[in-house]
């Protein structure tokens, strides 16, 4: 959606260090289920300077369909690790694209941003407000763009909605 064609531009502009518009930016997606890997794949079809390094996953499976999706769609097949860790500690990754199951998305955001990446993660972003708060502190704390997976949100259908509702039509 258009948060993720969006998203790709976004990271290296406002983050620290920016080196140049040409420059190539790198992706790690943590959790390659499909929604991942289909709105991964996606953001690097229309940013044709966005690649993804590394597809981390438990399930080695699921990060070698990934790989191979990619493979097919983006031509290149990106390395495959089975611990975030790894993807957090690797120094040529600028940005996590998060799809894992929800009730780690927060800690994985946190950990993401403690490690110097900037962070798209699906939604939902927690299981409770407390989460919430940490992954806004960390944003803040360590100067990181942070976004959430809510293209619903700016899609025409809710513009709509919201007008129709403001008009006073609804009841």
């Amino acid at each position: 959606g258009t948060a993720g064609i969006t998203l790709g531009a976004s990271f290296k502009t406002f983050s620290p260090g920016v080196s140049g518009a040409n420059d190539k930016i790198v992706l790690a997606l943590i959790g390659a289920g499909s929604r991942g890997t289909g709105t991964i794949i996606s953001n690097c079809k229309v940013n044709a300077n966005v690649v993804i390094k590394t597809v981390c996953d438990v399930n080695d499976l699921k990060a070698a369909g990934a790989i191979a999706e990619i493979g097919k769609e983006l031509g290149y097949k990106p390395q495959q690790v089975s611990d975030m860790k790894a993807v957090l500690n690797d120094k040529d990754i600028d940005a996590v694209w998060i799809s894992t199951p929800g009730h780690w998305h927060a800690l994985a955001t946190i950990w993401a941003c403690q490690a110097g990446k900037d962070v798209y993660v699906e939604k939902n972003p927690t299981v409770n407000i407390w989460e919430g708060r940490k992954m806004i502190e960390a944003a803040e704390q360590y100067k990181r763009i942070v976004q959430i997976g809510f293209q619903n949100r700016s899609a025409p259908y809710a513009f709509s909605a919201r007008e129709y509702i403001l008009s006073g039509k609804l009841g």
